[in-house]
Order: C-alpha cells, then sequence, then structure tokens
C-alpha cells in the first residue's frame, strides 16, 4: 500500500443536495406503467430484448459513464506537456479541463508502463475519485476487493480477467479522505494514427482502476459506437443527467426508457438527431408549463414523452396501443396490489390487443 488511511469525512449529505427532484410515488407509477407499456410493445414486435436493454445500460454505466477520466488519459496521450503536468499535480492538470469538484480535491494520477501496473482501493470505505470517475462501481465498496486487493493483489486481478507477467511490478494505492488516486493506463500499441476523440473512447472506468487494461479493438467490438457517442456528447439542455460524470437514474424506469431510445437509434429505425430533435422540444414545452419550478417535468419525463412522441411519428407504434397496454398493466399491478412493474412478464396477446 501506498500510505497509512487517515480518517474519512463522509460528503452523502452533500451529494445527496445535489440530486434532481424525485417525482411522488403516484408520478413515478403512472411514468413506470407508461414506460413498461412501450417496452411490453416493442418487446412483442421483437424490435428490442431484455439482454439488448440491459447490454446498453451496463455500456453507458460502465464504459460510457466515466467520459471526464477518458478525456484526461486521451489528452496525456496525445500532449506529452499535459501528462507531465498531470503527473505531476493531478488535480491542477485535470482543473486544465474543467473537471474539479467534491472528492477530487487532491488526486494524484499514477502511470501504468510495460514494467509497473497502479490499482487503486480504499480499504475502509469507498473514497474515489468523483470529478473523474463518477461514483464508485458495487464491486469496489465490496469488503471483498477492499480486503483483498492489498495482500493477494494478482489473484484478484485474475478475476477480473486482467494476468499480469510475473516481472511486472503491482503498486496499490490506498485512496483516503485527503488523496485520491487515478491510473493513467496505457496507451496500446497501433493507435498511432487514432484521434483524441477516438482515443478517448477506449478507455473505460476499469481501466483507470487498474483492473483491466486498455484494448485497441474495444473500438471495433463495441457495437452501435457512433450512436453511443453521439448520446454520450449530447451537450446543452439535453445533456444527460450526471453527477460528477456518472449516469443517474433515480428510478428504474429511466434507464429502461434510456435504453429503448438508445436500441432503436443502434438498429437504424432514426438517426439520433431526430430523437433530439423531440427531445428539445418537449424541454422547450415543460418550461413554457405555468409551473413552478420545483413542480416543472424531470429530465427523463421529457426524454419519455420525446421517445413516445418519435415512435408514433415515425409509425412504429399508435397511442391507441400504448393506452390499452398500459391500461391492462395499470389493471394488473392494482389487482395484484403490487406497486413494482418492473419485473412483470408480458403476454403476446391480451384482450385490449385484439
Amino acid at each position: 500500500m501506498s500510505e497509512e488511511h487517515p480518517a474519512h469525512e463522509h460528503h452523502e449529505t452533500a451529494a445527496e443536495s445535489l440530486q434532481p427532484r424525485r417525482l411522488t410515488p403516484a408520478e413515478n407509477k403512472l411514468r413506470e406503467i407508461r414506460t413498461k407499456a412501450i417496452e411490453a410493445l416493442l418487446l412483442e414486435k421483437t424490435l428490442v430484448t431484455p439482454e439488448q436493454l440491459d447490454a446498453i445500460l451496463t455500456a453507458y454505466e460502465k464504459d460510457i459513464g466515466p467520459l471526464n477520466g477518458a478525456k484526461v488519459v486521451a489528452r496525456a496521450w496525445v500532449d506529452p506537456a499535459y501528462k507531465e503536468r498531470l503527473l505531476k499535480d493531478g488535480t491542477t492538470a485535470i482543473a486544465e479541463l474543467g473537471f474539479t469538484g467534491l472528492q477530487g480535491e487532491r488526486l494524484l494520477v499514477m502511470e501504468n508502463t510495460p514494467q509497473v501496473h497502479n490499482v487503486i482501493v480504499c480499504v475502509l470505505c469507498s473514497c474515489y475519485p468523483w470529478p473523474v470517475l463518477g461514483l464508485p462501481p458495487f464491486w469496489y465498496k465490496s469488503p471483498g476487493y477492499r480486503s483483498r486487493i492489498g495482500g493477494n493483489t494478482r489473484a484478484v486481478l485474475r478475476e477480473f480477467g486482467l494476468e499480469l507477467p510475473a516481472d511486472i511490478d503491482i503498486f496499490v494505492w490506498n485512496s483516503s479522505a485527503q488523496t485520491r488516486y487515478m491510473v493513467l493506463p496505457e496507451r496500446p500499441s497501433g493507435t498511432e494514427q487514432m484521434s483524441e476523440e477516438d482515443l478517448a473512447t477506449l478507455v473505460t472506468r476499469d481501466t483507470m482502476i487498474g483492473v483491466a487494461q486498455v484494448q485497441r479493438d474495444q473500438q471495433e467490438a463495441a457495437p452501435g459506437l457512433p450512436s453511443q457517442r453521439a448520446v454520450a456528447d449530447m451537450q446543452g439542455e439535453t445533456a444527460l443527467p450526471r453527477q460528477s460524470g456518472e449516469l443517474i437514474f433515480q428510478d428504474p424506469w429511466e434507464g429502461e426508457v434510456f435504453a429503448m431510445a438508445v436500441a432503436l437509434c443502434e438498429q437504424g429505425l432514426y438517426p439520433w438527431g431526430d430523437f433530439q430533435a423531440q427531445l428539445i422540444t418537449a424541454i422547450a414545452a415543460s418550461e413554457h408549463l405555468p409551473l413552478p419550478p420545483e413542480q416543472q417535468p424531470t429530465y427523463y419525463e421529457n426524454w419519455l414523452t420525446a421517445f413516445e412522441a418519435l415512435l408514433l411519428e415515425k409509425g412504429v407504434l399508435t397511442k391507441t396501443k400504448i393506452d390499452a397496454k398500459a391500461g391492462w398493466l395499470a389493471r394488473a399491478a392494482s389487482s395484484s396490489g403490487s406497486r413494482a412493474f418492473m419485473h412483470l412478464r408480458w403476454h403476446q396477446a391480451e384482450e385490449e390487443d385484439d
């Protein structure tokens, strides 16, 4: 380990204060029903599959979420002067790109080389560099990782699928309330002609923690990558809700409707610009509603409105079908006494669809 772990200062209250407005239980139930109605109809048409939606959410939550750190790494790979500043004073160099904030006050960057591999951990809880990596994954906070990575490092890395040669030195850096760490992974060979933007697409969260290495073929292997970048790089009023670079879903239905919109784009049913135009329209309409700011539609309410409007515009679904399916789901949930709809199993035909 690089240092002793001092007493922690926790910031959960501050983090919670940054959360967007939560819907009431009744509001949330209605949006959840509407989302599952659309999903059920798309499943019946075999336009999406549960596995496809899960894969999209996993990609955005694990690989595309920590965009800030990926941009830092790519800049260091193409700009030797920036890399020198980054390794000398990570906090200041990272701030050059506009990434600052809570849990990034003192940030050190450790470089991986052909001779040295670095891994980060927080042995007592989950100190983590939010401004560049977003929020920590569940396994980073787990006792199994925290207690074993320091004393049985190679075995733990092997469990992540990373087998390092015996002659590589491994250093485990213990993040604390005073100092947090980020790994600068090795740039893979064969990427000399890639642009800084394209290089950033190769960098995942796990490579910046040190439990994985950057793979050159990741870009080619990632399905739908152009649309993924178009979604991830949305700016202005349509920009995805993020906290320290990490994608935020307050409730499960938000992730579901997000994944459906991306899935149909990746299948070629519409270009991403068409969805974004609908989202801009929905946001503008919501801002003109005679409601106080605390009652304005949330980002994903506007996303749901935009997605449904686009499905109707493209002739993928009809409002009559969506209304009928939503009504059936509402009655089914009411009769079962269930308040959660995310695990219901859909039938290929219901009375309302005949």
